[in-house]
This record gives structure tokens, sequence and C-alpha cells, in this order.
């Protein structure tokens, strides 16, 4: 085609374009339109439209003449809109945003992103209540408050909750008439003191800040959980319900695949008291890792992994250094007994900030003998000590293990 003068973009089929456009900043595909008359009302059909720091860069203008050229790209607009964004790092709490989204309430939106980075939480308005056919939801910095006609979001599929005001009542009865939910993100909202979750098709589960319960009503398809709660909720700052323990904690992860913990959790379903084993194995469980900034008591990562058989990855971040003594460390080990349990899949083994501790030792040792096929084991730590680094190259001679 050198030297020739035809327009082949043009001529592409109309979805083509669509995707070209949709790939470009929406000032580049409003820009179109000066190309040619086929070209002028390319844009307007677009099905998503996408108002992020990269549209706030290329304006190079102020928050209501920002708001004004948003309006004026949706006056413009024709067809369904099933994707909207907004995520203006300039942008605060503002009622402008009402408009916004009653206009995009109307178009047939599945897929919405609110992130509100200044001021105050963002009130959700009724209309945003009668998306019905939203399909992935991402809200930042907003006050989460339905009315009573308010049945849910049935087609949902993925919610992502940020910084979001919303009481533990009302969460879990959104969770709960979402029935096609499948990843549902949860992260520092602390207007919730408890955990209800009911999701008949969940499969991923991320929860981080501060939880004083956590409850799996309904979760048979539950494969992956990550639990950051940073310190446990026990006692009198945890007002809702009762504690949650181990026992009920795994009945409703029968499936799990993928599990990580940080040290608030362990303590939260620990404070009841830690078997030695949980009363059903963890079967499905191939991925284990777990944050010990703060964890003293041993005997919870040692239930996991007595319930664990079928582990093919175990991390641990944080020194395990709350035995002081190898006489003492030795002899808990010994006591859970361990002569039966045998980690016959486990292939590698991640221990991230040790400290060269008696019983981190003593562990390291007793991974290395119920782990037949392991393959690698990565031992990462700025403080241990000559005489820790000597033990644990004995340690690792005994079991003929590479050093590097």
């Amino acid at each position: 085609m050198q030297g020739s003068n035809s327009d082949i973009i043009s001529h592409l089929p109309s979805n083509v374009i669509e995707e070209i456009l949709m790939r470009m900043p929406i000032q580049d595909a409003v820009r179109t339109s000066v190309l040619s008359k086929k070209w002028r009302y390319a844009w307007v059909t677009l099905p998503q439209l996408v108002f992020d720091d990269a549209f706030y860069i290329k304006s190079r203008t102020q928050k209501n003449k920002l708001m004004m050229a948003i309006y004026q790209v949706l006056l413009l607009h024709r067809g369904p809109i099933l994707k909207f964004k907004l995520s203006l790092s300039i942008l605060d709490s503002c009622f402008e945003i009402d408009q916004l989204i009653l206009f995009v309430s109307n178009n047939g939106i599945q897929e919405f992103v609110l992130d509100i980075q200044k001021g105050e939480p963002y009130k959700l308005p009724s209309s945003f209540f009668s998306c019905l056919q939203l399909k992935h939801l991402e809200l930042r910095s907003c006050l989460f408050n339905p009315p009573l006609s308010f049945k849910g979001f049935s087609r949902l599929s993925s919610l992502e909750l940020w910084d979001v005001v919303i009481t533990s009542k009302v969460f879990s009865s959104l969770i709960s008439s979402c029935p096609l939910l499948e990843e549902l993100k949860l992260v520092n909202s602390t207007s919730i003191s408890y955990l209800e979750i009911s999701a008949p098709n969940l499969t991923y589960l991320f929860f981080q800040g501060r939880f004083g319960s956590i409850c799996f009503k309904n979760t048979p398809k539950l494969a992956r959980v990550s639990v950051y709660l940073y310190e446990s909720m026990t006692g009198e700052a945890y007002k809702g319900g009762e504690i949650c323990n181990w026992v009920t904690f795994f009945a409703g992860l029968p499936v799990i695949e993928f599990l990580e913990l940080d040290y608030g959790c362990l303590q939260l379903i620990s404070a009841g008291g830690v078997p030695k084993r949980l009363p059903i194995n963890l079967n499905h469980l191939k991925i284990l890792k777990l944050h010990l900034e703060k964890v003293k008591e041993v005997s919870s990562i040692l239930c996991l992994v007595r319930s664990s058989p079928n582990l093919e990855k175990f991390v641990i971040w944080g020194p395990i250094n709350g035995i002081a003594d190898e006489e003492t460390a030795v002899k808990l080990l010994e006591v859970h007994g361990w002569s039966d349990i045998c980690l016959n899949q486990l292939q590698e083994v991640e221990l991230r900030e040790a400290c060269g501790s008696r019983f981190e030792l003593a562990f390291i040792e007793l991974l290395l003998a119920i782990s037949p096929i392991l393959e690698k084991m990565i031992i990462v730590s700025n403080d241990m000590d000559n005489e820790g680094l000597r033990l644990l190259d004995e340690v690792l001679e005994d079991h003929d293990f590479l050093k590097d």
C-alpha cells in the first residue's frame, strides 16, 4: 500500500472502529469527529466512557470546566452506556455527580466505577440504586445507604468497596441479595463491626480492615480468601455477636484452595482456643500464606499445617519467635505428634523476615522431614545473628538441602 492515498481505517467494520475508539482517551475519541463525515458520529455510540486522570491531564482545566466537559460528552452521546468510570484525583464529593449518575442509570449501565479521592464520603443518590443491570461495581469513599425499596443487584458478579461507609446489616443484606456475585473486595470500611457472607456463587474474597467477626453462611464455591484485620477486635472493642473461632470460620470454606491470613485474623479466630487440628481437613487447600508480625502463639500455625495435607506452597511473613528455647520448641512439636503427618504435595516453602529463633529452626527441620517432594525453600532474614545462621546451616546440611 506504499504511496496509496486509500483511507484503510475508515473502511474497517464498525465494530473494529468501535474497539479502536474505546482504547483511546475519550478526548481523542471525540476529536475523531472532525476527520470526515463518516467519523463525525462514530464516537457518540461508544458503550464505555472513562473519565480518569488521563482525561484531566489532557483537559488541563479547572474542576468546574472539567465537569462541564463531562456533561457535554454525555449530552452528545447516543445509545447505551455499558461502562462508566469516574476516577479523578481533583474530584471531591459534590452534587454534580448526582446528575451524572442519573444520566447513566437510564442508559443500561453494567459496569460502574466511582472513585472519590478528596473530601467527605459521597452520598449515593437514589438513582444509583435503580441501576439494576449492574454486573461490576467499584466504589471508593461513598456513603452506601439504600432506600427501603432496594432489593439488591440481581446480576452483579463483581463488587469492590473501598473506604465505603456501610453498616454490617446493610452489607450482609446487600451480599445476600446478589445471587450471582463471584468476586468481593472490601477495604477499610470502619463502619462494619462484623461480616456475614451468604453468597452461593462467590469464588474470591478479599477483606482488609478491622472487623470483629467473620461468618461464612452459604459459600460452597469460595476458593480464594485473603483477610487482613491488622488487629483483632475481641473484648470491649467488639459489640456485634459472638466471636468467630476456628471451627465456625472454616466450616463455610469446604473448597478453599488459597488462604491468606494476617496476625489479627489468627488472633481473632484463635480467641476461643486452638484445637490440635480442625474437625475437617482442608483437603483442597494448595497455597497457605500467613503474616505473623505480632503473633506469639504458634499453635495456630501448627493447627493449620496439620489440617492441610495437600499443601503445595506455604509462605510465612514475619518471625516465628514465640518460643524462647530449643528444648521447649522441640517438645511442643513432639507433643503435637507429627509422626503420622506427611505433606506429600508440598513443593515450595517461603520464610520471610526469619529471625533464627529456636522454634523457627525446629519448625524448618520439621517441614523438611515431612515434605518428601519439597523442591524449594526460601529463607530471607534481615537480623538473623551468626549463631542462628550456623544452626540453620546445620539443619539444611542434615537434610542434604542445597544452600545459596
